[in-house]
């Protein structure tokens, strides 16, 4: 019991990721501002878009890319604050690093999927419904800088940043196998809904094949309990098995890692065993935090992804086949997606560097 009082007081602010203030000028709260940002170090950005899409001062067309989608961001746009890659300074959870220049540094684009106006809801269940529909219970409405809401466009988060994305991916000349989407919370259900849209257009002949991502990756992904009257009374999380299974048919690599007890718990949301069994699963600890940190362990799943980056994929005690990181080729997730196993973490999970982290096999969820 004193477990399920923990997690359910600390769930609201669990779901959104640690953010930081002053990087983006305040202006940009006071008018609706989403889409993909391409990032350099030190937290330098830029809009991509069609003035970026054949090259910029922080996009290559030619180099393999990671775009980031973030999740739920309850109470966060009054606060003048946003998702950066490097975050610093007291009250922060995130190790002091600059986690865009470790991919920069392995030849990455990297680039953020903002659309923390739309999903700065109080409840949970507003922002994901926007996910899926435009005419939800408060439709598509965003919030600005002084906290007020204001009506919104007629498509939904998905539509938003399809477009989003084949304007700024146009000039493309990598690989769909060079393209990865990674969703945290919330934000897997956008990564998934995003990349198979794309890859419906690429059957249609109205893009490229390279334009659609050959990875996913889900970062301590949330469902939502219940089902919703915008899927014709579907749990989210069935759906997403659905979109996963058919990925999976066009050979798409996905690995999934779970942090915390957010998405692992009825009272929480769906833990949705079926999906994770599915793909290439991953449960990490995160015992750096104790258990009254359920926001820090939920936002380690970025960080710990990132940062892996930089390091050999990790050892599997019992297993000859490599451990899963950002490092994993897709190939050796796809291996990983064949099995019934998924792995746990044995070591390492006091320390907040990857590099130490082990890990052994274990059955179906």
């Amino acid at each position: 019991m004193k477990k399920i009082i923990i997690l359910m007081t600390g769930l609201l602010f669990a779901l959104n990721v640690m953010a930081k203030v002053g990087v983006f000028p305040k202006e940009d709260f006071d008018k609706l501002s989403y889409g993909l940002y391409w990032f350099g170090s030190n937290n330098q950005y830029e809009k991509a878009g069609d003035t970026t899409k054949d090259g910029s001062s922080y996009y290559d067309p030619s180099k393999p890319t990671l775009i980031l989608i973030h999740g739920w961001q309850p109470f966060r746009m009054n606060s003048y604050d946003r998702f950066v890659f490097h975050e610093s300074g007291e009250g922060s959870t995130y190790p002091d690093i600059d986690l865009a220049n470790l991919w920069i540094s392995q030849g990455y684009n990297i680039g953020v999927f903002y659309w923390d106006q739309f999903a700065d809801e109080a409840n949970v269940d507003s922002a994901e419904a926007k996910i899926w529909t435009a005419t939800g219970k408060h439709n598509m409405r965003w919030k600005d800088g002084n906290g007020d809401y204001h009506d919104g466009p007629d498509k939904n988060v998905t539509e938003l940043l399809l477009s989003e994305y084949l304007a700024s991916m146009a000039g493309y000349q990598g690989k769909g196998s060079d393209i990865r989407i990674a969703g945290h919370s919330l934000g897997n259900q956008l990564a998934l809904r995003l990349t198979e849209e794309l890859a419906k257009l690429s059957d249609q002949g109205e893009i490229a094949q390279n334009l659609v991502p050959q990875r996913v990756s889900l970062l301590d992904a949330f469902y939502s309990n219940f089902g919703k009257s915008y899927l014709n009374s579907k749990w989210v999380g069935e759906v997403a098995r659905d979109i996963v299974k058919d990925l999976k048919k066009r050979g798409v690599a996905i690995d999934s890692y779970r942090t915390s007890t957010v998405v692992s718990t009825i009272f929480a949301g769906d833990e949705n065993p079926k999906l994770h069994n599915s793909v290439a699963f991953v449960e990490q600890k995160t015992k750096f935090f104790n258990q009254t940190q359920v926001a820090a362990k939920h936002s380690a799943a970025i960080w710990l992804y990132l940062w892996s980056i930089i390091y050999p994929t990790p050892s599997v005690t019992d297993n000859t086949l490599p451990g899963l990181s950002a490092t994993s080729t897709n190939a050796e997730v796809k291996q990983w997606m064949a099995t019934t196993d998924h792995l746990i973490q044995i070591e390492g999970g006091t320390t907040k560097e990857p590099q130490d982290n082990v890990y052994k096999t274990t059955s179906a969820l």
